[in-house]
């Protein structure tokens, strides 16, 4: 009977000893849950990009404001953004986005006598640039599934800035140039956008997203932690 009684105590302290090493053991296994991601992306099927690259192709009429066109080039169309995750389906963040692009040409009719005393034709080039800073929930529609889906709505501020050049020094002067800012006013920004995500390996991964926002489509690359 004592034998069995000290067998009893030794059992419980025995017990005493191990469950709560092991409970600390898996605490400290527990996996980490990331909660912040940084997000990478270019944008792609802009309607005013695919405008703007074609106007080299197009046959400018006698009544045009160009005679020519001499510049049309895009500026990177690109997104960063942060979203902090609130719970399995929702994410909130801030998302940063820049475009813009330059249009120039040889004005028609319009010449001038240049420092050196010969007649040269005037040129102007148009540079558009916009800017965005949206604050933006996301709703994960399966927060469990390999390949996520989910639905983003942004709301913030955007900035839009016209620059003028010209070549012709008269017109210039009229126009304070150079560096003349045409119209520079802030607007409203908005964006609402489908996506998929998923992993490449830990914590980094990919994504893609159709829908209103500077680009009709965006893809990039994912950080978390």
């Amino acid at each position: 009977m004592k034998n069995n009684q000290k067998f009893t105590l030794m059992a419980l302290a025995l017990m005493a000893f191990v469950m709560p090493a092991k409970a600390q053991e898996q605490v400290a296994e527990a996996p980490k849950l990331d909660k912040n991601t940084v997000v990478l992306g270019v944008g792609a099927l802009n309607a005013t990009y695919l405008l703007v690259n074609a106007l080299d192709q197009v046959q400018l009429s006698d009544t045009s404001f160009f005679a020519s066109i001499t510049q049309n080039s895009t500026k990177p169309l690109y997104f960063i953004k942060y979203e902090y995750k609130l719970g399995r389906r929702h994410t909130l963040g801030a998302n940063f986005a820049n475009s813009g692009f330059t249009v120039g040409g040889l004005v028609r009719d319009s010449f001038f006598l240049n420092d050196l005393g010969v007649l040269t034709q005037t040129s102007l080039d148009f540079t558009y640039t916009s800017r965005s800073l949206n604050f933006r929930y996301n709703y994960i529609f399966n927060p469990n599934a390999a390949v996520k889906v989910y639905w983003g709505l942004g709301v913030g501020v955007r900035g839009n800035s016209i620059k003028v050049k010209t070549n012709n020094k008269e017109l210039g002067q009229f126009l304070d140039l150079p560096g003349f800012n045409l119209a520079s006013a802030p607007s409203l920004g908005f964006e609402s956008t489908l996506g998929i995500r998923s992993d490449i390996v830990e914590n980094i991964g990919w994504y893609s997203e159709l829908g209103i926002a500077k680009g009709f489509f965006q893809c990039g690359l994912t950080y978390r932690f």
